[in-house]
Protein backbone atom coordinates (compact mmCIF):
# COMPACT_ATOMS: atom_id res chain seq x y z
CA UNK A 1 0.00 0.00 0.00
CA UNK A 2 1.21 3.48 -0.76
CA UNK A 3 2.34 5.35 2.32
CA UNK A 4 1.19 8.84 1.36
CA UNK A 5 -1.51 8.33 -1.29
CA UNK A 6 -5.26 8.10 -1.28
CA UNK A 7 -5.28 4.56 0.07
CA UNK A 8 -3.48 5.74 3.17
CA UNK A 9 -5.67 8.84 3.49
CA UNK A 10 -8.89 6.80 3.30
CA UNK A 11 -7.66 4.24 5.82
CA UNK A 12 -6.43 6.89 8.24
CA UNK A 13 -9.70 8.78 8.03
CA UNK A 14 -11.85 5.70 8.63
CA UNK A 15 -9.73 4.73 11.63
CA UNK A 16 -9.92 8.27 13.00
CA UNK A 17 -13.71 8.29 12.84
CA UNK A 18 -13.86 6.14 15.96
CA UNK A 19 -12.94 9.17 18.05
CA UNK A 20 -12.86 12.21 15.73
CA UNK A 21 -14.90 15.14 17.12
CA UNK A 22 -18.11 15.54 15.14
CA UNK A 23 -19.85 18.92 14.89
CA UNK A 24 -23.53 18.90 15.84
CA UNK A 25 -24.43 19.93 12.29
CA UNK A 26 -22.73 16.85 10.88
CA UNK A 27 -24.59 14.54 13.26
CA UNK A 28 -27.85 16.31 12.44
CA UNK A 29 -27.20 15.86 8.72
CA UNK A 30 -26.55 12.13 9.18
CA UNK A 31 -29.79 11.75 11.13
CA UNK A 32 -31.72 13.59 8.42
CA UNK A 33 -30.15 11.27 5.82
CA UNK A 34 -31.50 8.33 7.84
CA UNK A 35 -34.97 9.88 8.03
CA UNK A 36 -34.98 10.47 4.28
CA UNK A 37 -33.63 6.98 3.57
CA UNK A 38 -36.34 5.38 5.67
CA UNK A 39 -39.06 7.50 4.06
CA UNK A 40 -38.15 6.60 0.49
CA UNK A 41 -37.51 2.94 1.34
CA UNK A 42 -40.85 2.46 3.06
CA UNK A 43 -42.63 4.54 0.43
CA UNK A 44 -41.35 2.16 -2.27
CA UNK A 45 -43.10 -0.84 -0.71
CA UNK A 46 -45.06 -1.57 -3.88
CA UNK A 47 -42.24 -1.04 -6.39
CA UNK A 48 -41.48 -4.03 -8.58
CA UNK A 49 -37.70 -3.61 -8.60
CA UNK A 50 -37.46 -3.89 -4.83
CA UNK A 51 -40.01 -6.68 -4.56
CA UNK A 52 -38.31 -8.76 -7.25
CA UNK A 53 -34.88 -8.31 -5.67
CA UNK A 54 -36.35 -9.41 -2.33
CA UNK A 55 -38.12 -12.40 -3.88
CA UNK A 56 -34.95 -13.48 -5.65
CA UNK A 57 -32.85 -13.41 -2.48
CA UNK A 58 -35.27 -15.72 -0.68
CA UNK A 59 -33.81 -18.53 -2.77
CA UNK A 60 -30.38 -17.86 -1.29
CA UNK A 61 -31.49 -19.09 2.15
CA UNK A 62 -28.90 -16.73 3.62
CA UNK A 63 -29.80 -16.44 7.28
CA UNK A 64 -28.74 -13.61 9.54
CA UNK A 65 -29.83 -10.76 11.79
CA UNK A 66 -29.84 -7.94 9.23
CA UNK A 67 -33.24 -6.35 8.49
CA UNK A 68 -34.87 -6.96 5.11
CA UNK A 69 -37.68 -4.58 4.27
CA UNK A 70 -41.03 -6.28 4.97
CA UNK A 71 -39.34 -9.69 5.11
CA UNK A 72 -37.77 -10.29 8.53
CA UNK A 73 -34.01 -10.74 8.71
CA UNK A 74 -31.28 -12.31 6.62
CA UNK A 75 -27.55 -12.12 5.97
CA UNK A 76 -26.08 -8.61 5.62
CA UNK A 77 -25.47 -8.95 1.86
CA UNK A 78 -29.15 -9.75 1.35
CA UNK A 79 -30.28 -6.88 3.55
CA UNK A 80 -27.96 -4.44 1.76
CA UNK A 81 -29.07 -5.50 -1.72
CA UNK A 82 -32.80 -5.47 -1.03
CA UNK A 83 -32.97 -2.34 1.12
CA UNK A 84 -30.56 -0.43 -1.10
CA UNK A 85 -32.70 -1.23 -4.13
CA UNK A 86 -35.93 -0.17 -2.42
CA UNK A 87 -34.26 3.08 -1.30
CA UNK A 88 -33.71 4.22 -4.88
CA UNK A 89 -36.90 2.89 -6.51
CA UNK A 90 -38.79 6.18 -6.20
CA UNK A 91 -35.81 8.31 -7.26
CA UNK A 92 -36.80 10.50 -4.31
CA UNK A 93 -33.67 9.97 -2.20
CA UNK A 94 -31.15 12.62 -1.25
CA UNK A 95 -28.30 13.58 -3.57
CA UNK A 96 -24.75 14.79 -3.03
CA UNK A 97 -24.46 17.22 -5.92
CA UNK A 98 -20.67 17.45 -5.72
CA UNK A 99 -20.36 13.80 -6.76
CA UNK A 100 -23.79 13.69 -8.45
CA UNK A 101 -24.53 10.60 -6.38
CA UNK A 102 -27.30 9.26 -4.19
CA UNK A 103 -24.93 8.27 -1.41
CA UNK A 104 -27.35 7.66 1.45
CA UNK A 105 -29.23 4.89 -0.36
CA UNK A 106 -26.41 2.35 -0.55
CA UNK A 107 -24.56 3.63 2.52
CA UNK A 108 -27.42 3.41 5.00
CA UNK A 109 -28.44 0.05 3.54
CA UNK A 110 -24.94 -1.30 4.18
CA UNK A 111 -24.65 0.33 7.61
CA UNK A 112 -27.97 -0.94 8.95
CA UNK A 113 -27.24 -4.43 7.64
CA UNK A 114 -23.89 -4.77 9.41
CA UNK A 115 -24.85 -2.77 12.50
CA UNK A 116 -27.80 -5.08 13.13
CA UNK A 117 -25.76 -8.21 12.45
CA UNK A 118 -22.90 -7.09 14.71
CA UNK A 119 -25.10 -5.33 17.30
CA UNK A 120 -23.16 -2.07 17.10
CA UNK A 121 -24.10 0.90 19.32
CA UNK A 122 -25.86 3.77 17.60
CA UNK A 123 -23.02 6.25 17.97
CA UNK A 124 -20.81 3.88 16.00
CA UNK A 125 -23.60 3.48 13.47
CA UNK A 126 -23.72 7.24 12.89
CA UNK A 127 -19.95 7.49 12.73
CA UNK A 128 -19.73 4.65 10.22
CA UNK A 129 -22.34 6.28 7.98
CA UNK A 130 -20.56 9.64 8.11
CA UNK A 131 -17.24 7.97 7.33
CA UNK A 132 -18.73 6.26 4.30
CA UNK A 133 -20.50 9.37 3.06
CA UNK A 134 -17.33 11.45 3.29
CA UNK A 135 -15.22 8.88 1.44
CA UNK A 136 -17.71 8.42 -1.39
CA UNK A 137 -18.31 12.16 -1.74
CA UNK A 138 -14.61 13.00 -1.90
CA UNK A 139 -13.71 10.29 -4.40
CA UNK A 140 -16.50 11.61 -6.65
CA UNK A 141 -15.74 15.27 -6.00
CA UNK A 142 -14.08 17.98 -8.09
CA UNK A 143 -16.18 17.20 -11.17
CA UNK A 144 -15.15 13.52 -11.27
CA UNK A 145 -18.68 12.32 -10.47
CA UNK A 146 -20.28 14.68 -12.96
CA UNK A 147 -17.82 13.63 -15.67
CA UNK A 148 -18.37 9.94 -14.96
CA UNK A 149 -22.12 10.48 -15.38
CA UNK A 150 -21.60 12.34 -18.65
CA UNK A 151 -19.58 9.40 -19.97
CA UNK A 152 -22.43 7.00 -19.28
CA UNK A 153 -21.58 5.50 -15.88
CA UNK A 154 -24.08 5.99 -13.06
CA UNK A 155 -22.25 7.88 -10.32
CA UNK A 156 -24.39 6.36 -7.56
CA UNK A 157 -23.27 2.87 -8.49
CA UNK A 158 -19.64 4.04 -8.50
CA UNK A 159 -19.31 6.32 -5.49
CA UNK A 160 -22.12 4.70 -3.52
CA UNK A 161 -20.10 1.50 -3.68
CA UNK A 162 -17.06 3.23 -2.19
CA UNK A 163 -19.18 4.93 0.46
CA UNK A 164 -20.80 1.63 1.46
CA UNK A 165 -17.40 -0.08 1.56
CA UNK A 166 -15.86 2.58 3.77
CA UNK A 167 -18.81 2.47 6.17
CA UNK A 168 -18.64 -1.32 6.31
CA UNK A 169 -14.92 -1.16 7.05
CA UNK A 170 -15.64 1.12 9.99
CA UNK A 171 -18.24 -1.24 11.42
CA UNK A 172 -15.99 -4.28 10.99
CA UNK A 173 -13.03 -2.55 12.71
CA UNK A 174 -10.74 -2.97 9.72
CA UNK A 175 -7.34 -1.30 9.83
CA UNK A 176 -5.02 0.29 7.24
CA UNK A 177 -4.01 -2.46 4.77
CA UNK A 178 -7.33 -4.29 5.06
CA UNK A 179 -9.23 -1.06 4.35
CA UNK A 180 -7.08 -0.42 1.28
CA UNK A 181 -7.77 -3.92 -0.02
CA UNK A 182 -11.50 -3.52 0.66
CA UNK A 183 -11.53 -0.35 -1.43
CA UNK A 184 -9.63 -2.22 -4.15
CA UNK A 185 -12.22 -5.00 -4.07
CA UNK A 186 -14.96 -2.40 -4.46
CA UNK A 187 -13.16 -0.68 -7.32
CA UNK A 188 -12.79 -3.85 -9.34
CA UNK A 189 -16.55 -4.53 -9.30
CA UNK A 190 -17.35 -1.97 -11.97
CA UNK A 191 -20.24 0.43 -12.42
CA UNK A 192 -23.86 0.72 -13.54
CA UNK A 193 -24.87 2.45 -16.76
CA UNK A 194 -26.77 5.70 -17.26
CA UNK A 195 -28.54 3.95 -20.13
CA UNK A 196 -30.46 2.04 -17.44
CA UNK A 197 -32.17 5.21 -16.20
CA UNK A 198 -35.94 4.86 -16.27
CA UNK A 199 -35.75 1.08 -15.80
CA UNK A 200 -35.47 -1.26 -12.82
CA UNK A 201 -31.75 -1.30 -13.46
CA UNK A 202 -31.27 2.15 -11.92
CA UNK A 203 -32.44 1.29 -8.38
CA UNK A 204 -30.57 -1.99 -8.66
CA UNK A 205 -27.39 0.08 -8.99
CA UNK A 206 -27.92 1.41 -5.45
CA UNK A 207 -28.73 -2.01 -4.04
CA UNK A 208 -25.76 -3.62 -5.75
CA UNK A 209 -23.48 -0.81 -4.51
CA UNK A 210 -24.62 -1.53 -0.95
CA UNK A 211 -24.16 -5.26 -1.36
CA UNK A 212 -20.76 -4.87 -3.01
CA UNK A 213 -19.63 -2.60 -0.17
CA UNK A 214 -20.61 -5.12 2.49
CA UNK A 215 -19.01 -7.97 0.55
CA UNK A 216 -15.81 -6.00 -0.09
CA UNK A 217 -15.32 -5.28 3.61
CA UNK A 218 -16.21 -8.83 4.63
CA UNK A 219 -13.77 -10.29 2.09
CA UNK A 220 -11.01 -7.96 3.27
CA UNK A 221 -11.73 -8.97 6.86
CA UNK A 222 -11.07 -12.57 5.85
CA UNK A 223 -7.74 -11.63 4.30
CA UNK A 224 -8.80 -11.29 0.66
CA UNK A 225 -6.27 -9.25 -1.30
CA UNK A 226 -6.87 -6.83 -4.18
CA UNK A 227 -4.95 -3.98 -5.79
CA UNK A 228 -4.91 -1.37 -3.00
CA UNK A 229 -3.78 1.48 -5.25
CA UNK A 230 -6.69 1.73 -7.70
CA UNK A 231 -7.90 5.05 -6.30
CA UNK A 232 -4.63 6.97 -6.60
CA UNK A 233 -4.40 10.22 -8.60
CA UNK A 234 -1.64 8.77 -10.77
CA UNK A 235 -1.11 5.37 -12.35
CA UNK A 236 -3.37 3.03 -14.27
CA UNK A 237 -6.22 2.90 -11.81
CA UNK A 238 -9.98 3.11 -11.58
CA UNK A 239 -10.32 6.62 -13.00
CA UNK A 240 -8.26 5.81 -16.10
CA UNK A 241 -10.60 2.95 -16.95
CA UNK A 242 -13.77 5.05 -16.66
CA UNK A 243 -12.29 8.09 -18.40
CA UNK A 244 -9.85 6.59 -20.85
CA UNK A 245 -8.87 9.92 -22.35
CA UNK A 246 -7.57 10.80 -18.86
CA UNK A 247 -9.36 14.13 -19.02
CA UNK A 248 -10.00 13.98 -15.30
CA UNK A 249 -9.11 11.72 -12.44
CA UNK A 250 -9.52 11.18 -8.73
CA UNK A 251 -8.01 14.08 -6.82
CA UNK A 252 -5.62 13.78 -3.93
CA UNK A 253 -7.96 13.24 -1.00
CA UNK A 254 -8.00 15.56 1.98
CA UNK A 255 -10.35 14.72 4.86
CA UNK A 256 -9.50 17.79 6.92
CA UNK A 257 -11.13 20.41 4.68
CA UNK A 258 -14.67 20.38 6.04
CA UNK A 259 -17.57 17.96 5.82
CA UNK A 260 -19.16 16.96 2.52
CA UNK A 261 -22.29 15.70 4.25
CA UNK A 262 -23.17 19.35 4.87
CA UNK A 263 -23.35 19.76 1.08
CA UNK A 264 -26.05 17.13 0.68
CA UNK A 265 -29.38 17.87 -1.01
CA UNK A 266 -32.78 16.51 0.01
CA UNK A 267 -35.46 16.20 -2.64
CA UNK A 268 -38.79 17.96 -2.15
CA UNK A 269 -40.02 16.56 -5.47
CA UNK A 270 -40.29 12.89 -6.42
CA UNK A 271 -38.38 13.13 -9.69
CA UNK A 272 -34.87 13.24 -11.09
CA UNK A 273 -32.95 15.96 -9.24
CA UNK A 274 -32.10 17.72 -12.50
CA UNK A 275 -35.80 18.51 -12.99
CA UNK A 276 -36.25 20.31 -9.66
CA UNK A 277 -35.30 23.88 -10.62
CA UNK A 278 -37.64 23.74 -13.61
CA UNK A 279 -40.42 22.30 -11.44
CA UNK A 280 -40.13 25.21 -9.01
CA UNK A 281 -40.17 27.74 -11.83
CA UNK A 282 -43.22 26.04 -13.34
CA UNK A 283 -45.07 26.00 -10.03
CA UNK A 284 -44.42 29.72 -9.66
CA UNK A 285 -45.69 30.50 -13.17
CA UNK A 286 -48.71 28.26 -12.54
CA UNK A 287 -49.89 30.67 -9.86
CA UNK A 288 -49.98 33.50 -12.42
CA UNK A 289 -51.19 31.85 -15.64
CA UNK A 290 -53.96 29.31 -16.19
CA UNK A 291 -52.22 26.20 -17.55
CA UNK A 292 -55.02 25.43 -20.02
CA UNK A 293 -54.46 28.84 -21.63
CA UNK A 294 -50.69 28.55 -21.99
CA UNK A 295 -49.64 28.37 -25.64
CA UNK A 296 -45.86 28.28 -25.37
CA UNK A 297 -43.21 27.52 -22.73
CA UNK A 298 -39.46 27.90 -23.09
CA UNK A 299 -37.33 26.20 -20.45
CA UNK A 300 -33.63 26.94 -20.20
CA UNK A 301 -31.95 24.20 -18.23
CA UNK A 302 -28.53 22.74 -17.62
CA UNK A 303 -27.55 20.28 -20.39
CA UNK A 304 -27.40 17.44 -17.86
CA UNK A 305 -31.14 17.88 -17.26
CA UNK A 306 -31.76 16.81 -20.85
CA UNK A 307 -29.17 14.04 -20.67
CA UNK A 308 -30.85 12.42 -17.68
CA UNK A 309 -34.49 13.55 -17.94
CA UNK A 310 -35.48 13.99 -21.57
CA UNK A 311 -38.05 11.20 -21.92
CA UNK A 312 -41.04 12.10 -24.09
CA UNK A 313 -42.67 8.70 -24.50
CA UNK A 314 -44.33 7.99 -21.18
CA UNK A 315 -45.43 4.39 -20.78
CA UNK A 316 -44.83 3.68 -17.10
CA UNK A 317 -45.12 6.10 -14.14
CA UNK A 318 -41.36 5.85 -13.70
CA UNK A 319 -40.90 7.43 -17.13
CA UNK A 320 -42.47 10.62 -15.84
CA UNK A 321 -39.73 11.07 -13.26
CA UNK A 322 -37.21 11.27 -16.09
CA UNK A 323 -39.26 13.61 -18.29
CA UNK A 324 -38.52 17.24 -17.56
CA UNK A 325 -41.39 18.24 -19.86
CA UNK A 326 -43.85 16.14 -17.87
CA UNK A 327 -42.51 17.51 -14.58
CA UNK A 328 -42.87 21.07 -15.87
CA UNK A 329 -46.44 20.31 -16.92
CA UNK A 330 -47.20 19.01 -13.44
CA UNK A 331 -45.72 22.16 -11.92
CA UNK A 332 -47.71 24.47 -14.20
CA UNK A 333 -50.86 22.65 -13.12
CA UNK A 334 -50.02 23.36 -9.50
CA UNK A 335 -49.25 19.78 -8.57
CA UNK A 336 -47.00 19.04 -5.59
CA UNK A 337 -44.92 16.73 -7.82
CA UNK A 338 -44.97 14.20 -5.01
CA UNK A 339 -44.93 10.44 -5.37
CA UNK A 340 -48.71 10.52 -5.74
CA UNK A 341 -48.35 12.46 -9.01
CA UNK A 342 -46.50 9.65 -10.75
CA UNK A 343 -49.11 7.05 -11.54
CA UNK A 344 -50.75 5.47 -14.55
CA UNK A 345 -53.57 8.02 -14.57
CA UNK A 346 -51.34 11.09 -14.49
CA UNK A 347 -49.05 10.03 -17.32
CA UNK A 348 -52.13 9.51 -19.52
CA UNK A 349 -53.76 12.80 -18.46
CA UNK A 350 -54.83 14.62 -21.63
CA UNK A 351 -54.27 18.12 -20.25
CA UNK A 352 -50.75 17.28 -19.11
CA UNK A 353 -49.95 15.58 -22.41
CA UNK A 354 -51.16 18.56 -24.44
CA UNK A 355 -49.17 21.00 -22.33
CA UNK A 356 -46.03 18.90 -22.81
CA UNK A 357 -46.23 19.50 -26.56
CA UNK A 358 -46.03 23.25 -25.98
CA UNK A 359 -42.83 23.08 -23.96
CA UNK A 360 -39.51 23.83 -25.67
CA UNK A 361 -36.46 22.60 -23.78
CA UNK A 362 -33.22 24.51 -24.31
CA UNK A 363 -29.92 23.09 -23.07
CA UNK A 364 -27.90 26.09 -21.92
CA UNK A 365 -24.38 25.48 -20.55
CA UNK A 366 -24.60 28.86 -18.81
CA UNK A 367 -27.41 27.55 -16.60
CA UNK A 368 -26.19 25.89 -13.40
CA UNK A 369 -27.21 22.38 -12.39
CA UNK A 370 -29.38 23.72 -9.57
CA UNK A 371 -31.06 26.51 -11.55
CA UNK A 372 -33.51 27.01 -14.41
CA UNK A 373 -35.39 29.77 -16.21
CA UNK A 374 -38.87 29.35 -17.66
CA UNK A 375 -40.87 31.70 -19.85
CA UNK A 376 -44.55 31.10 -20.62
CA UNK A 377 -47.01 32.90 -22.87
CA UNK A 378 -50.77 32.43 -22.80
CA UNK A 379 -53.39 32.90 -25.51
CA UNK A 380 -54.03 36.49 -24.35
CA UNK A 381 -50.38 37.38 -24.85
CA UNK A 382 -49.52 37.48 -21.17
CA UNK A 383 -45.78 36.81 -20.87
CA UNK A 384 -44.50 35.47 -17.53
CA UNK A 385 -41.00 34.36 -16.58
CA UNK A 386 -39.53 32.68 -13.54
CA UNK A 387 -35.88 32.20 -12.68
CA UNK A 388 -34.84 29.76 -9.97
CA UNK A 389 -31.17 30.35 -9.08
CA UNK A 390 -31.09 27.59 -6.47
CA UNK A 391 -33.71 24.86 -6.10
CA UNK A 392 -35.01 24.16 -2.61
CA UNK A 393 -33.46 21.29 -0.67
CA UNK A 394 -29.95 22.33 -1.71
CA UNK A 395 -27.38 23.74 0.69
CA UNK A 396 -28.30 27.40 0.89
CA UNK A 397 -32.01 26.48 0.83
CA UNK A 398 -31.93 23.41 3.10
CA UNK A 399 -34.87 21.23 4.04
CA UNK A 400 -36.04 21.69 7.63
CA UNK A 401 -37.02 18.91 10.02
CA UNK A 402 -40.65 20.02 9.66
CA UNK A 403 -40.41 19.65 5.88
CA UNK A 404 -38.71 16.27 6.29
CA UNK A 405 -41.52 15.16 8.58
CA UNK A 406 -44.08 16.08 5.92
CA UNK A 407 -42.15 14.11 3.33
CA UNK A 408 -41.73 11.16 5.67
CA UNK A 409 -45.36 10.99 6.71
CA UNK A 410 -46.62 11.27 3.12
CA UNK A 411 -44.56 8.22 2.19
CA UNK A 412 -44.58 6.17 5.38
CA UNK A 413 -48.06 6.61 6.84
CA UNK A 414 -49.81 4.57 4.10
CA UNK A 415 -47.47 1.68 4.91
CA UNK A 416 -46.69 1.93 8.62
CA UNK A 417 -50.04 3.34 9.69
CA UNK A 418 -50.11 4.48 13.32
CA UNK A 419 -46.44 3.51 13.71
CA UNK A 420 -45.29 6.18 11.26
CA UNK A 421 -45.21 9.06 13.76
CA UNK A 422 -43.36 7.00 16.36
CA UNK A 423 -40.87 5.90 13.73
CA UNK A 424 -40.16 9.46 12.66
CA UNK A 425 -39.56 10.42 16.29
CA UNK A 426 -36.54 8.10 16.26
CA UNK A 427 -34.45 10.18 13.91
CA UNK A 428 -33.76 13.53 15.60
CA UNK A 429 -32.30 11.77 18.63
CA UNK A 430 -30.83 8.72 16.91
CA UNK A 431 -27.67 7.77 18.75
CA UNK A 432 -29.06 7.07 22.20
CA UNK A 433 -29.27 3.30 21.58
CA UNK A 434 -33.07 3.19 21.61
CA UNK A 435 -33.70 4.00 17.97
CA UNK A 436 -32.10 1.14 16.07
CA UNK A 437 -34.25 -1.68 17.48
CA UNK A 438 -37.42 0.33 16.83
CA UNK A 439 -36.31 1.23 13.33
CA UNK A 440 -35.43 -2.33 12.34
CA UNK A 441 -38.77 -3.52 13.74
CA UNK A 442 -40.61 -0.96 11.62
CA UNK A 443 -38.68 -2.02 8.52
CA UNK A 444 -39.03 -5.75 8.94
CA UNK A 445 -42.67 -5.73 10.04
CA UNK A 446 -43.91 -3.25 7.48
CA UNK A 447 -45.80 -5.88 5.52
CA UNK A 448 -48.18 -6.52 8.42
CA UNK A 449 -49.69 -3.06 8.22
CA UNK A 450 -49.24 -2.40 4.48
Amino acid sequence: MTSTGNAHAIAAFIESMASRPLPSGVLNAARMCLADWTAVTVGAHDQAAGRLARDMTRHWNANGLAPVFQAGTAAPVVSALVNGTFAHCLDFDDTHVGSLSHLSGPTWAAVLALASERQRPEERVLRAFIAGFEVGARIGGRLFGETVNRRGFHATSVFGKFAATAAACALLDLRGPAIAHAMGIAATQGAGLVASFGTMGKPLHAGKAAMDGVMAAQLAAEGFLANPDLLEPAGEGFADVLLQDRSLGIAKLDFDDGWEILNNTFKPYAACLMTHPAIEAAREIGTRLAPVRITKVQARVNPMALRFASKTELIEPLDGKFSIAFCIALGLHGRDVSQADFNAQSIRDTALRQLMTRIELIADPAVGATSATLNAIDEAGNDVSSHIPLASGNPGRPMTWAQMENKFMSLARPVLGDKAAATFAIFETFGDDTGLPALTAALTEGARSA
